[in-house]
């Protein structure tokens, strides 16, 4: 006769282990979809750390470049800075972009724009600065 007999612990744990690794699991996706940092705005994309005058020069030269003063109509750079991630005060005339340093990026950076509208709608001033600060450690 066979008086061996299955422990009812041995199927409980088996359930055990696999809701843990269940839940181990899922917390892990969420962890790696929420510590993916947002995409960087274009504009910033790429400028050296703000050390120097010459690095805000360059940020200045960028905007000249993708914001014609004269031709471009400020409502489209309103809604152009907006999908970039920036947040837009059209009533002050600036847009201004934070992101704190987190798990994938350990740069701080931030950014702001101002501008002035001439005549019609077009624009008719532009200028900003931005701070990208990333710890030696």
């Amino acid at each position: 006769m066979n008086t061996e007999r299955r422990s009812p612990l041995r199927g409980r744990n088996l359930l055990i282990a696999a809701a843990l690794i269940a839940l181990f699991a899922a917390f892990g996706v969420r962890m790696w979809r929420f510590a993916a940092a947002p995409a960087l705005p274009t504009l910033l994309d790429g400028l050296p750390e703000s050390k120097t005058e010459a690095d805000q020069q360059v940020f200045q030269a960028r905007l000249a470049k993708h914001f014609h003063v004269g031709s471009t109509e400020v409502d489209d750079l309103i809604d152009e800075l907006r999908d970039d991630g920036f947040t837009v005060d059209a009533d002050q005339n600036v847009a201004t972009y934070e992101r704190q340093a987190d798990i994938s990026d350990k740069c701080r950076r931030s950014a702001n724009i101002r501008w002035s509208r001439g005549e019609g709608d077009e624009l008719a001033t532009i200028a900003g600065g931005y701070s990208l600060h990333c710890p030696q450690h």
